[in-house]
């Protein structure tokens, strides 16, 4: 009896509430994604940060020693920028297939049939990197195998070197392959100053290559260097959003199963679309993080080898601005050139003192590239970045519906949360430098970790609050009461998952 109910209750916390929890968020987010104020990788940050926090909130064990391989608070920092490129694309070419259309021009409607399989299939090739790249990010994050300086170099390249080949040797080389119908309109692809829609469908599936060759490049190192846990979680959320995504169809359907219906469809398919990348998500926390059996040995990251517990090298240093460089330019359309050099020269800044402060550590543990000092400054970045961008955008949005102007207002709102997310990365890195955490096995690195999941879902689902509207429309009033039973299904979840962890902490020789 007690293996069975250890069974259930595994299956409860790894695969079922997780499932719900992501579904739930993805099926907020990816709504709001769409909406005034957001769009491409705005939209896509919002969804990052969420799901980020959410994952590494239910992964973790409130002690410094981690059960799970998926649970360090770098999650939430890699999966806001990797949705966020992920997001830098256009994917508005691709629906009208479902109805047999190829748009070629939209100034004078002029298109010509297509089947509807490149809609099933330029969906799947979507779905499939839009998810998975922020899988490629958690699995950065692992625990128990370490990436050396070289290595992140080869698995930087192979993502780089991926993107290249699919999108300037094959695309060029092989346009037949990539643009649908290319041999019978070969003349009007060649002519995209006068067909418009043909260009933007050029655009769209160049960009689709580009975010492939990063996902199958990150993951074929996976591949080379036999860590099959990252390979299943990064092939299996790539592969199960890619087929939601395709079956969904863009919601094209709806306009055939309700003629007569004056509702937002579209949104409807992004929020389901959102609900597919949960679900991908849940699967993958289900086959590659579970809970090791009692008995069972972790790897947890403060129990690292001796030499990895040393003070950092340069190597380290250089890696570490590298890193501090991508999140500065997260993406130009959403951080102005300003405010992404500002960030950098913080977070380099950062890097050269907590090198200096790690030559000559009191505690090799806390201040090595994998102790909770880092960590939790990955993590406050992440939340720094990802919330400050999402009220920034959420602003500019409600100011779009109920002010106008909405390139005014991202100026206004900009000069205001970007200078706020300078201050807190800086107040961060200080705090963390002059008020260090130790690494023992029983000091939590994020004490505060169900105040910080809730500071997210509250900020979240506000901004989803302020930018569906106005009120007077009864399908934007459905969509506030369904953003509230969302809310509640995370609220609920998330108490659970404090809940348990505080037992955990109490007991855990009876966890």
């Amino acid at each position: 009896m007690e293996r069975i109910s250890i069974g259930r209750r595994d299956l409860t916390h790894d695969l079922l509430l997780p499932t719900l929890l992501f579904g739930a968020i993805g099926g907020l987010t990816w709504a709001v994604r769409g909406c005034s104020g957001f769009g491409a990788s705005a939209g896509c940050i919002f969804a990052g940060v969420t799901l980020g926090t959410a994952w590494w909130f239910i992964a973790r064990d409130p002690t410094g020693v981690q059960s799970r391989r998926y649970a360090s608070g770098w999650i939430i920092l890699a999966m806001t920028v990797a949705f966020g490129i992920a997001g830098n694309r256009g994917w508005m070419q691709w629906p009208s297939f479902f109805s047999n259309q190829l748009i070629i021009n939209f100034t004078t409607r002029e298109s010509t049939y297509i089947s509807r399989t490149y809609g099933f299939a330029w969906l799947f090739i979507a779905g499939i990197p839009w998810a998975g790249l922020g899988a490629c990010g958690i699995a950065w994050c692992a625990s128990g195998r370490r990436t050396s300086a070289w290595q992140w170099l080869v698995r930087l390249a192979c993502g780089i070197g991926g993107a290249y080949l699919l999108s300037v040797v094959l695309y060029n080389r092989y346009p037949e392959v990539f643009l649908p119908l290319y041999s019978s309109l070969k003349d009007k692809y060649q002519d995209l100053g006068t067909n418009n829609a043909l260009w933007k469908l050029v655009r769209d599936n160049l960009e689709a290559m580009i975010q492939m060759g990063l996902y199958l490049g990150f993951l074929l190192f996976e591949v080379a260097r036999r860590d099959w846990r990252n390979v299943t979680l990064i092939s299996t959320v790539g592969l199960v959003n890619g087929v939601g995504w395709s079956l969904l169809q863009n919601w094209s359907w709806a306009s055939v199963w309700w003629p007569d219906a004056r509702f937002n469809f579209w949104r409807c398919w992004e929020t389901s679309g959102g609900i597919s990348i949960g679900i991908a998500y849940g699967v993958a926390f289900w086959l590659v993080n579970r809970r090791p059996k009692r008995g069972a040995q972790a790897a947890p990251a403060a129990q690292a080898a001796p030499a990895e517990q040393a003070a950092p090298s340069l190597g380290w240093l250089a890696a570490f601005i590298v890193t501090a460089l991508l999140v500065g330019v997260v993406s130009p359309e959403v951080v102005p050139v300003w405010c992404s050099a500002l960030l950098t020269f913080v977070a380099i800044a950062f890097a050269i003192a907590y090198y200096a402060r790690a030559r000559k550590p009191s505690d090799a543990a806390a201040w090595s590239p994998y102790g909770p000092n880092l960590e939790r400054w990955g993590a406050y970045t992440g939340l720094i970045l990802g919330l400050g961008l999402s009220i920034k955008n959420g602003l500019k949005g409600w100011a779009n519906i109920y002010l106008g102007n909405e390139g005014y207002w991202d100026n206004v709102f900009m000069n205001i949360v970007g200078p706020a997310m300078i201050l807190g990365l800086a107040g961060v890195s200080l705090w963390i430098l002059f008020r260090p955490r130790p690494a023992g096995p029983q000091d939590d690195p994020f004490p505060r970790a169900y105040g910080l999941m809730w500071a997210v879902l509250l900020v979240q689902n506000i901004i989803a609050q302020l930018i569906t509207g106005p009120h007077d429309n009864w399908a934007e009033v459905a969509f506030c009461l369904y953003y509230v039973l969302l809310f509640l299904i995370t609220a609920v979840i998330v108490f659970h998952y404090h809940f348990v962890a505080r037992v955990l902490k109490a007991a855990p020789a009876t966890a």
